[in-house]
């Protein structure tokens, strides 16, 4: 095994005696160029081993989510100008057997904001580009990423998602699309693993948002005008769905600096969510009292609402 490796343990219900058993999920490049990933699972109590997948193949949900979630999502930009774009649309159609529609939008993401996600997969890539004479590089996102952790069955409401506002021109068209009324009042928010802002009314679900997917960020956002433009007012990291901690910010900043607004420089409100150690139940940390309003238990002084060893369900 060369090149790119990343991976991440998680606890997991052992199918063959009940027990919580250790998961193991991973991606790598094999031989330096090939984007392979692997899944094993091993239970202390009853000894039972499983290796789920392993090899060149699409990587599941679950096990993305995972890498996601712990590690953040890493980001592809070019290194220069794009000389030869018939080149880079077809060693990103090879490379991810995608229609040429969505071939295209990836090389519109690629050549505009950088393409996102895994490390290994971006370290991916930049292999491939590299083959045909197209220089990228690799950099860190802005922290881990957000999973829903709402009820289940508004995930599986979940739009299409949010408008995108990536540009100066983009949130100029949205904003003269609302009216006074709706302006008075904040919006839901979210930042997309690629980077860019997404808004809706404000009594959407952050899910519905986010069309059901990974954040690095969420909350409520509000405008207002300042001299011939416009500027953030007010914003929050306030979403029951996504729960996101207060170091969320940065993810928020660039986005906002991305598209050429004005802002507070912080949350003007920081909603700090923990999950409660003993009956599991979300809280809202309220005057920095850390306590579980269900069951007065102590709560952590981290973020922990959705660790990475969350419990799964394994088949033995």
């Amino acid at each position: 095994m060369t090149g790119a490796e990343q991976g991440v343990q998680m606890t997991v219900r052992c199918g063959a005696c009940g027990g919580t058993a250790i998961r193991s999920v991973g991606q790598f490049l094999m031989h330096g160029r090939e984007l392979w990933w692997d899944a094993d699972s091993s239970c202390p109590h009853c000894g039972t081993t499983l290796c789920e997948y392993w090899g060149p193949a699409t990587v599941p949900e679950d096990v993305r989510e995972a890498l996601l979630t712990t590690h953040g999502p890493a980001r592809l930009r070019l290194a220069g100008s794009l000389t030869d774009p018939l080149a880079a649309l077809r060693t990103l159609r090879e490379g991810s057997a995608s229609s040429l529609q969505r071939t295209r939008e990836l090389l519109a993401e690629l050549r505009n904001f950088g393409l996102h996600g895994t490390a290994v997969e971006m370290a991916y890539w930049k292999v491939r580009l590299a083959e045909r004479g197209i220089a990228a590089e690799v950099a860190d996102g802005f922290g881990r990423a957000y999973r829903y952790v709402g009820p289940p069955e508004l995930r599986s409401a979940a739009g299409p998602g949010g408008r995108p506002v990536r540009t100066a021109d983009e949130f100029t068209a949205w904003v003269d699309g609302q009216t006074a009324e709706e302006l008075a009042e904040p919006f839901t928010f979210v930042v997309d693993l690629g980077g860019a802002l997404l808004l809706a009314p404000r009594r959407s679900e952050h899910v519905a948002c986010a069309g059901g997917r990974l954040v690095l960020s969420a909350g409520e956002i509000g405008f207002r005008r300042s001299g011939g433009g416009w500027e953030v007012e007010t914003i929050s990291n306030h979403s029951t769905g996504y729960c996101p901690d207060t170091t969320s910010w940065p993810a928020v900043t660039a986005a906002l600096t991305r598209v050429g607004l004005p802002h507070p420089g912080a949350f003007t409100y920081a909603a700090v969510f923990r999950r409660c150690p003993r009956c599991t139940a979300c809280n809202l940390v309220r005057e920095e009292h850390y306590a579980c309003a269900f069951c007065d238990a102590d709560l952590p002084e981290h973020w922990n609402v959705d660790p990475a060893a969350g419990t799964q369900a394994a088949a033995a």
